[in-house]
């Protein structure tokens, strides 16, 4: 095996942390002696040791003048591990095998060079798998250089353009093999975000049902306050977790008596910006957004939607019934949002596009404060059930 198949095994650990790893990134890595697996691992969660340190424990003094394979470039720096540069020299590894540079303002190449000035072969993989090796923490990258969690907009629309017939009927415009893949994007989601009104008109339970892999927690975004008590989401319980996100005045009054009596969580927050600020300081950092087009206009508005997961089906619903984005059509087809790195897939009878939402512009300072191991703790730390992997869906 050569290096591409090895640092393909190492993404494929990387891949089981999915679930759990957040808020630190997803790595997977795999020592490698005399042309075998001598040692493997993968990043479980804060607090735990990092993918280089598992995989070097398990080949123990096979490590020396061995070659790592990690997805991720080793960190330097103190947290509450200890720095993977280090634990790497003092195994003895002869040969480091990157997948792509730590955007961690820490890091940042400065793991590379102090293995270098250390001794070791260190390098970056080229071909192909830098890319993935990168695409699977883009949650973790949106975080730390914005602040902001990495949000998927996923919505299934007709042929026209439609999310719902005129009275608000949308069960079902996709197909059942479509649902079963949102699913499965909500079992690898750290939380699932809707609004006030999709929560009032669909009574939805946001839960995993038609795939392998634990609840996200849930989001409702609210900014008038009205609530609907009744909602079975609303009701209470420790599993999954309700939030919410109040962008308004703070809820107050019998019904915020109501909502901390169920267990549900209100968080307050000056804007949708600082609400999705404070959702990714707890360590949700992949959102999946399932609320209606009002809500999805403003996220829109403000930057806060990153990528786009549409299900189009061959459905023809008419004039009168609410479209997919609720905002204002520009003058022009030049003012219009035009996505990025598309990509079009079957999905039983319906179409999925997947896409990037551009950026247009945006420079926000890294969250130097949040960057540390030891910045999670408490409610920051939440962690995940450990469950198999969820089918990948980026």
């Amino acid at each position: 095996m050569g290096d591409e198949q090895h640092l393909e095994h190492a993404l494929r650990l990387a891949r089981m942390g999915r679930r759990e790893a957040h808020p630190n990134p997803r790595v997977g890595a795999v020592v490698v002696s005399g042309g075998s697996v001598v040692g493997e691992g993968y990043h479980r969660g804060p607090g735990t040791p990092h993918a280089e340190a598992a995989a070097l424990a398990q080949a123990g003094p096979r490590a020396r003048g061995a070659t790592l394979y990690v997805t991720l470039e080793p960190c330097c720096h103190q947290g509450r591990t200890g720095p993977c540069t280090e634990a790497i020299i003092a195994a003895g590894v002869a040969r480091v095998v990157a997948g792509t540079l730590d955007p961690n303002p820490k890091v940042d190449g400065r793991g590379m060079t102090r293995l270098r000035e250390a001794g070791v072969d260190a390098e970056l993989a080229g071909g192909e798998l830098p890319e993935r090796c990168r695409l699977l923490n883009r949650p973790f990258e949106r975080f730390i250089r914005t602040g902001l969690p990495f949000v998927t907009y996923k919505a299934a629309v007709s042929l026209d353009g439609k999310v719902a017939a005129a009275g608000g009927d949308a069960r079902w415009i996709s197909s059942a093999e479509s649902r079963r893949r949102v699913h499965a994007m909500r079992a690898a989601a750290d939380a699932v975000v809707v609004g006030a009104g999709t929560l009032r008109r669909d009574d939805p339970l946001l839960t995993v049902r038609d795939a392998d892999g634990p609840d996200p927690a849930r989001v409702v975004v609210t900014r008038s306050g009205e609530l609907p008590l009744e909602a079975r989401l609303l009701a209470g319980g420790s599993s999954p977790r309700t939030v919410v996100l109040a962008t308004a005045a703070p809820l107050a009054g019998p019904l915020a008596d109501a909502l901390s009596e169920r267990g549900v969580e209100v968080v307050p927050a000056a804007s949708l910006r600082d609400g999705f600020a404070a959702l990714a300081a707890r360590g949700w950092l992949e959102l999946l957004f399932e609320g209606g087009p009002t809500l999805a206009g403003a996220l829109l508005t403000e930057g806060l939607i990153d990528r786009v997961a549409l299900f189009v089906a061959p459905l023809l619903v008419g004039r009168g019934a609410p479209d997919l984005v609720g905002r204002p059509a520009p003058d022009a087809l030049s003012g219009a949002l035009r996505l990025e790195d598309v990509a079009w897939t079957t999905s039983g009878d319906d179409l999925l596009c997947e896409a990037r939402v551009p950026r247009r512009g945006e420079e926000v300072a890294p969250r130097r404060d949040l960057l540390a191991d030891d910045a999670f703790t408490g409610e920051n730390a939440t962690r995940r059930p450990v469950g198999p992997s969820a089918s990948e869906v980026a």
